[in-house]
């Protein structure tokens, strides 16, 4: 069974249609990245893939459950998302950042429980920031926060996990290690989809690739035959021979 299956998606901010009947699958162990220029839709879809916003026409199916009127703690269960701007305006340690990625488990009311704590020492630790676990996040490097944030969202124990823009902001470094951690991510059986904007990470570790493009058009399927020169040429509006492509 798919961890996440799309199917028909369809959403518009007016009368041109920002994503049309977008459809791709993903089962444990895929990894996807999502390509496409500025205003292609990449964020709003990972927001209508969580139920932050919903579609003009579509489904989204997350283990074979229809996310259409799903309440959101069963929906933190099935998927986590991280996104693109990683700040709280709170100086919590790190580990009680991680922690919070158990609210939609323990709930708001109730202390942690050894469970729960467990939870967040493996997220730290799969991280590598266990070093960093009663370090305050504001003192934290971007990378370092960012790897954070990653750490949360693996506190919860979803099936599926979504990141918009994971590596924007970083140094080659942490551009590495990040790419380096979701594909071992996948590798351990999770659904890890994330959107880039350098088509140059996803060669190491994606297996599949979805390409939003303007008006709605997409295409999706095997990262090795999706992303050649050609199509990300057409994608991004360039030469086939610029030195911007893989």
């Amino acid at each position: 069974m798919p961890s996440l299956k799309v199917t028909g998606l369809t959403f518009s901010y007016g009368a041109q249609p920002l994503l049309r009947e977008v459809a791709f699958e993903l089962r444990p162990g895929d990894f996807m990245c999502v390509l496409g220029p500025n205003g292609s839709g990449k964020s709003t879809l990972l927001k209508l893939l969580t139920g932050f916003m919903k579609p003009a026409a579509g489904q989204v199916l997350l283990g074979g459950a229809d996310t259409a009127g799903m309440d959101a703690r069963r929906l933190a269960g099935l998927a986590a998302y991280v996104p693109s701007e990683t700040t709280t305006p709170y100086d919590f340690s790190v580990r009680e950042l991680v922690l919070l990625g158990r609210t939609a488990r323990a709930g708001f009311w109730r202390g942690y429980s050894r469970q729960d704590e467990e939870a967040a020492d493996r997220a730290l630790a799969e991280t590598g920031i266990a070093a960093l676990a009663g370090r305050a996040v504001n003192s934290l490097s971007t990378g370092e926060r960012q790897l954070a944030f990653i750490a949360q969202a693996l506190a919860q124990e979803a099936k599926v996990l979504l990141l918009d823009e994971p590596t924007s902001h970083l140094d080659l470094k942490y551009k590495a290690s990040v790419m380096a951690l979701l594909a071992g991510l996948a590798a351990r059986r999770l659904a890890v989809a994330a959107v880039l904007h350098e088509p140059a990470l996803a060669r190491p570790g994606c297996n599949k690739a979805l390409l939003l493009g303007h008006g709605g058009e997409f295409s999706f399927g095997p990262a090795a035959q999706t992303l050649t020169r050609e199509s990300l040429a057409r994608l991004y509006g360039l030469p086939p021979s610029s030195p911007l492509l893989p």
